[in-house]
């Protein structure tokens, strides 16, 4: 049996002309100019991140003076509103554009009846819209960015000056809590309840008058305080009725008088 040898066969080499000719130090110079702002890219994520994080894991966990703690981190995560009391008063909370809001959480513009802004729209210009009236309010210092848009009577009847600013809270978001001071508001401790005579800003709106529940067994006396206040409220209705009554009966005599006669 005979041995069979390999023959290597040389392969053939094919000329370029001159003008697709690229040598190596031409590609070599190439390659770096390609891969550097793509590298620089990476290097400013990475960068980025880590200051990011370092700036997470050096947060302090105390708030700063005059802020109170109102809800954990987790508890206020992205697309959700909650209404939370911070000194006394309702305020509202939720993210909007990768940022934590707190404001109060009912409109300066609405009425007696009110649920407030914890379904409220967002505008793209950082305002939240009254639900009741349809006025823009600024998120970024509370002003009023357009009011009564879809009412010109009321717009003309009630000037912008007739209300005031919407009140924007500093917040702060700690590792354990998001924090609120309210220390500069300009109101009172505002109703923990929606609707009835304490609603309005001077705690004097008769339209939404909210009778008190009794456990069988309570005391007398606050069965009786309730009772007056039920009385007064029905006398103040009966007045303010037979007031008007007189009134059409004058109005309609004296226009008899003054065309028949």
């Amino acid at each position: 049996m005979q041995a069979v040898q390999a023959v290597a066969v040389p392969t053939p080499v094919v000329a370029l002309p001159a003008s697709q000719r690229t040598s190596a130090s031409a590609r070599a110079a190439f390659r770096p100019a390609c891969r550097r702002p793509q590298r620089q890219r990476v290097l400013r994520a990475v960068a980025n991140e880590a200051e990011s994080v370092s700036a997470a894991s050096t947060t302090p966990s105390a708030p700063p003076p005059g802020f109170v703690p109102a809800v954990r981190p987790e508890d206020l995560p992205k697309g959700v509103r909650k209404e939370v009391r911070v000194a006394g008063k309702t305020v509202l909370l939720f993210w909007y554009r990768n940022q934590i809001y707190a404001i109060e959480a009912r409109s300066p513009a609405e009425g007696a009846y009110s649920e407030g802004f914890i379904k409220a729209k967002f505008t793209q210009d950082f305002c939240i819209e009254c639900p009741g009236t349809g006025s823009l309010f600024s998120l970024k210092d509370g002003s009023i960015v357009s009011w009564y848009p879809n009412n010109p009577v009321l717009r003309m009847l009630t000037p912008p000056s007739t209300c005031r600013p919407l009140e924007i809270y500093p917040v702060h978001l700690g590792q354990d809590a998001i924090s609120v001071d309210v220390s500069g508001s300009a109101l009172g401790g505002s109703p923990t309840t929606r609707g009835g005579s304490d609603t309005s800003l001077e705690n004097n709106n008769v339209y939404g008058l909210e009778p008190k529940v009794y456990v069988e067994g309570s005391p007398v006396a606050e069965a009786a305080s309730a009772g007056d206040s039920t009385s007064v409220a029905t006398a103040a209705t009966l007045t303010v009725t037979i007031l008007a009554v007189l009134g059409v009966l004058v109005g309609g005599s004296a226009t008899f008088y003054y065309f028949f006669t």
